[in-house]
């Protein structure tokens, strides 16, 4: 679910969370969703992730560049029923080394848990 902040209160050059808990709605300002056009799937050692963005690039060094990032970070219990809603934003993020893939992102599943 998203909600209209007042002006003046985004600042998408910050880092932000949210939480709310299992049965209640988690409240994001629309303007942290309704920009986010991939999602790319991390590829890591342990578990693959997901995470969604506005934009991507590669730098000449190599690094990948994600903008605008939402990862769902919700808790879950030991039988995957969540325990806590939980969203957090990046204004940035870099990957170096670690395979990943790009989707489209669906405006019909918005990040949330």
């Amino acid at each position: 679910m998203t909600e209209q902040p007042s002006e003046g209160l985004v600042n998408l050059a910050e880092q932000h969370q949210w939480e709310a808990p299992p049965h209640e709605d988690l409240k994001i300002p629309e303007v942290y969703i309704t920009q986010l056009k991939h999602e790319i799937v991390v590829f890591a050692e342990k578990k693959p992730f997901t995470f969604r963005c506005s934009r991507f690039d590669k730098d000449p060094s190599g690094l990948w560049n994600f903008e605008n990032v939402i990862i769902d970070s919700s808790k879950r219990d030991p039988q995957g029923e969540v325990e806590l809603k939980r969203l957090t934003y990046h204004p940035k993020l870099s990957l170096a080394d670690v395979p990943f893939m790009v989707l489209p992102a669906s405006e019909e599943e918005l990040a949330t848990p």
